[in-house]
């Protein structure tokens, strides 16, 4: 057998999850500071998450690069951010 080289590469790819929010139509800035929040909850210490179906993979979303606690207007890019779906809940289940 001859030798074997890992790589480790890079792909892009679109998160999307759910937020709840008082506006139907929130401002930039609004929704970009909801999207850090929760992003903020759920990584890990270096401000990544893991793939589960990629044991090895972990995500490291745009706004790993600026430090929200000093510059929370630049940690991420409101152009960055697409609503896609919007509707009224009447029933809010805290997870």
């Amino acid at each position: 057998m001859g030798n074997r080289y890992q790589h480790r590469v890079s792909v892009r790819a679109e998160i999307y999850f759910d937020l709840i929010l008082d506006s139907s139509n929130p401002a930039s800035e609004e929704l970009r500071d909801a999207v850090v929040k929760i992003l903020n909850k759920s990584t890990n210490d270096e401000r990544g998450f893991t793939l589960s179906a990629l044991p090895e993979a972990k995500v490291f979303p745009d706004w790993t690069s600026v430090d929200a606690e000093i510059e929370l207007r630049n940690v991420l890019d409101v152009d960055a951010i697409r609503s896609l779906d919007c509707f009224e809940v009447r029933n809010i289940r805290e997870a």
